[in-house]
């Protein structure tokens, strides 16, 4: 009877492992856009959102902020916002480090789910071009 109990326990485990896997793929897949690059700037959410703080006066502030956790936005040059997510589940922070304040260019795929834009985030690099 214990035998038996152990098995049907690996196999609900094994499916709920799988039906997890499946999700997260169709989420994937219900989640892809095509790829776009956008000019903009970085920002901490918590600043651009409470105070409208941005640019370069606040750059210190925000790479700061971002470093500590706080979630980091995407402010393009037409004036959208968008979370950035890195394209792991891993933080995106190590790829954003120092970018905030200034113009960058992102490269990424958009998505939105109820209303909140994000950007998967793919590669972004600091650019010599005002917004």
């Amino acid at each position: 009877m214990k035998k038996q109990t152990l098995i049907v326990g690996i196999i609900i485990v094994i499916g709920l492992i799988a039906g997890v896997s499946g999700l997260l793929v169709t989420f994937a897949q219900d989640n892809k856009s095509s790829e776009v690059t956008l000019k903009g700037e970085v920002v901490d959410m918590h600043c651009y959102i409470a105070n409208g703080e941005k640019g370069a006066n606040h750059a210190g502030c925000a790479n700061a902020c971002i470093s500590r956790g706080v979630s980091p936005g995407f402010l393009a040059s037409d004036g959208k916002l968008y979370l950035i997510f890195n394209d792991k589940l891993t933080p995106v922070k190590d790829k954003i480090a120092n970018l905030a304040g200034q113009p960058v260019a992102l490269t990424g795929n958009l998505v939105e789910r109820d209303g909140v834009r994000a950007v998967i985030l793919k590669h972004i690099e600091a650019t010599t071009q005002s917004q």
